[in-house]
């Protein structure tokens, strides 16, 4: 019980056995709605009434402590905390819900509870229990977000929609926070865990699309010595290795080092189709004083895919598909996919005070793709059909540097959670064409051709005369008040963001090309976006959350529409949401559930139509920048424990997609790629007594009927499908396996990703089985 309403503080630090702070340790009061989050250098602070608490301090891997304390009036009382480690943390269960930091994302160190957006974050467990070693697979576990294609084939860029958006290859994808191109396979092995902020974040992240924004945190250094050797075999020849290495290097444990490398060869099941990535991925973390530290990361990608445009139906619709077998391949083996991209990565943290700290990220990357492929024709009557080719080269560079202060100040009884921060992002990009088609020959779908020519390169070209450049910078300032013992949080925030787009020519380069004569059409646009919050707490465990955000996306000119003149200088595309919100931890703060409901707004959507819409041909259309286009909806998300042997992960969305109105398609037609009811649930049962070490787990995903365009062709509209997965497993100390069966029903489904006839295919029936030791050096005090 409170003895009396003035208040004291209480602050301190939580450290690990040696003495090494713990950053992110949720820090409560049980009985009130007050709590934090520790700082990277394991710093907490509360401002609470006077009178006698417990204070609750856990973390994934440690033995949560609670310390009885007396808080006496303007008094400050310093706690220090030491948690004892429960298990080394590598390949454990993390145990996830809306009480996990979220601090790269939303660049704070708010509970996610206290945050009002839906946040949804996919951590180690979810990657272990389902076997996932690609986004497709993860991804399915986030209501509202939906895989929508690949670009060439599995193992090249993977497309996605969510809230009835689709996701923008330049404006979307966050690596730690920062931008990075949607090319190639985003998953790799040093990802510690995927978070996902639903709806316009352009008050942190500058012009982005509304649906939301993909970041990846990847693992940091740990303080003990551990090695995770995995192998997964399987299905189509999968063979994939990989390890993961961590320790200290020095005696006080102050700079500590991780590696994690991985390599995955794989055939498929689609005829003559192969793909290898290599992944290697060294991480420095250095606590140069007790309140400086810096984090220097690489990360080294590598891949090749074959390319496979899909399937062509003979009849050009979704019906027709089903006369083809899944597995039937109409390209050229010879020709592939090429990626590889090196990024590094520098982030240095200091500490001011205990509840005051700056940060300062910076980040380049260099990134080569060379798409080589080819598009098919509808065939006709007696299923002849013309095949396309096209190839080219393409770069490009990417850098980003980041400083923000974050901290907490009381103005009498009014908490300020405060974030300032400035921005700078650069990208510039080169190729040598636009993957114009050319005519290559013809072939069959009842018999194809396939004569598995050596290895061959497309046709080599210099780049063209010009760089496509995007830069973003901005100031941002937010604050989150709280109120009445931090029962209700206010937010406010906004940013002023510039970003400049379009292209910049190399006038020496432009005579005798098609170029010639042109200047440079780079856009520069000034925006201010606002963000407003309100969170209530009615109770410790849950939260009611209100909130307005815009968001905006700068248009670059498209220099190969048939009007390009005519939009040299495009408007940008501008977009609202509102979201209303219930967060709860239940089951003893074990299992976390959001429930969300939001509408978006999107004006003046870039827009496109084929001049001969029956035979469209991809580089002849003409674009424009009038319309709005409307998504509302309902979504679910469920993470945690059920009991303490079951673990749920669980999401269903209802969406409503509508053109409110376009010039080039009817009012009233849905959206692309936005299915209007998805679902997912994943349990896993790890027993205890008897039968500890075995585990066994099942999950469902759903995904309703869809448009893949605006056109809204009943002939072409994708049906709903599901898959039914199965896991069994068995660990005994440091070795483990498990056998990971997808799609157990070996169900059919399509995708559309380019609104065109061809249909990527999803996977069939695959076996996944995953052997893992994990070696640790005895801990020494």
């Amino acid at each position: 019980m409170h003895a009396q309403s003035d208040k004291g503080t209480v602050s301190g630090k939580v450290t690990d056995s040696h003495g090494l702070p713990l950053p992110s340790v949720s820090i409560s009061l049980p009985g009130t709605t007050m709590g934090t989050l520790t700082d990277e250098k394991g710093n907490y602070y509360l401002k609470v009434p006077a009178g006698s608490y417990k204070i609750l301090a856990s973390s994934v891997g440690y033995f949560p402590a609670e310390i009885e304390v007396i808080i006496l009036r303007d008094q400050a009382t310093d706690v220090p905390i030491e948690l004892a480690p429960a298990a080394i943390m590598m390949q454990d269960v993390r145990v996830s819900g809306v009480k996990i930091n979220s601090a790269t994302a939303t660049r704070t160190l708010m509970q996610i509870q206290d945050v009002p957006q839906s946040i949804a974050v996919l951590g180690q467990r979810v990657i272990r229990q389902q076997a996932a070693f690609d986004l497709a697979t993860l991804t399915r576990n986030i209501s509202g977000l939906t895989f929508t294609g690949n670009y060439g084939g599995a193992g090249s860029s993977q497309f996605f929609n969510a809230r009835g958006f689709d996701l923008n290859d330049a404006q979307n994808y966050r690596w730690n926070g920062m931008m990075i191109w949607n090319w190639g396979n985003h998953y790799a092995d040093n990802i510690e865990q995927m978070e996902f902020l639903k709806g316009p974040a352009s008050i942190l992240f500058g012009d982005v699309a509304p649906g939301g924004v993909m970041n990846f945190v990847t693992k940091k250094p740990l303080s003990e010595f551990v090695t995770n050797l995995n192998f997964k075999t399987g299905s189509w020849g999968l063979l994939r290795p990989s390890v993961d290495i961590t320790g200290p290097l020095s005696r006080d444990r102050s700079l500590r080092f991780r590696l994690n490398a991985s390599l995955e060869n794989s055939g498929s099941f689609r005829d003559n189709v192969t793909s290898e990535r290599t992944l290697i991925a060294p991480t420095l973390a250095w606590d140069i004083t007790p309140k400086l530290s810096v984090q220097a990361e690489a990360v080294f990608k590598k891949s090749r895919a074959t390319d496979d445009a899909g399937l062509v139906s003979p009849d050009g619709t979704v019906a027709g598909l089903g006369t083809l077998a899944p597995s039937l391949y109409l390209g050229d083996p010879a020709r592939n996919y090429l990626h590889q991209d090196q990024s590094y990565f520098l982030t240095l943290t200091y500490e001011l005070s205990k509840t005051w700290r700056i940060r300062s990220t910076g980040f380049y990357s260099q990134a080569s793709s060379r798409p080589f492929g080819m598009w098919f024709d509808q065939p006709d009557a007696n299923g002849n059909f013309a095949r396309r080719e096209y190839g080219f080269n393409q770069k490009s560079g990417n850098g980003s540097a980041n400083f923000d202060v974050y901290g907490s100040f009381y103005s009498g009884a009014i908490k300020h959670t405060i974030l300032v921060g400035a921005e700078y992002q650069a990208t510039g990009y080169r190729q040598t064409n636009a993957g114009e088609l050319h005519l290559l020959d013809t072939s069959n779908i009842y018999r194809p051709i396939f004569r598995k020519l050596p290895a061959i390169e497309p046709p080599t070209a210099p780049y063209r005369p010009y760089v496509s450049v995007l830069a973003r910078s901005g100031l941002y300032v937010q604050d989150q008040l709280m109120f009445f013992n931090e029962k209700l949080h206010l937010l406010l925030g906004l940013r002023a963001g510039t970003t400049r787009q379009g292209n910049h020519y190399y006038q020496d380069q432009l005579p005798g090309t098609e170029y010639e004569g042109y200047t440079d059409d780079i856009i520069r646009k000034q925006v201010l976006t606002p963000r407003l919050g309100l969170v209530f707490k009615p109770q410790p465990w849950v939260s009611l959350y209100a909130s307005y955000a815009e968001g905006y996306e700068v248009n670059a000119p498209d220099l190969f529409a048939q009007n390009y003149q005519e939009y040299r200088v495009p408007p940008p595309t501008n977009s609202n949401q509102l979201e209303l919100g219930s967060k709860a931890n239940v089951l003893d703060n074990k299992l976390g559930v959001t429930l969300s409901l939001f509408q978006i707004n999107k004006h003046n959507p870039y827009g496109y139509v084929y001049l001969d819409p029956e035979n469209p041909n991809f580089d002849e259309y003409v674009v424009y920048y009038e319309g709005h286009h409307r998504s509302r909806g309902i979504e679910l998300d469920a993470d945690g424990k059920l009991l303490p042997t079951l673990f749920l992960t669980a999401g269903a969305a209802y969406t409503q997609t509508r053109v409110m109105a376009d010039p080039g398609y009817p009012t009233g037609n849905v959206l692309p790629n936005a299915p209007k009811v998805t679902a997912n649930a994943w349990l896993h049962y790890e027993p205890s007594g008897v039968v500890k070490g075995f585990s066994v787990g099942t999950g469902l995903f759903y995904k309703g009927k869809f448009f893949s365009g605006l056109v809204n062709d009943p002939n072409l509209q994708i049906p709903a499908s599901y898959t039914l997965d199965v896991a069994l497993g068995y660990q005994y100390r440091q070795m483990s396996a498990q056998l990971n069966v997808v799609n157990l029903t070996n169900q059919v489904s399509y995708l559309n990703p380019w609104q065109f006839n061809l249909f990527d295919v999803r996977p069939l029936r695959q076996f996944v089985l995953t052997l893992n030791c994990k070696l640790s050096k005895p801990r020494s005090q």
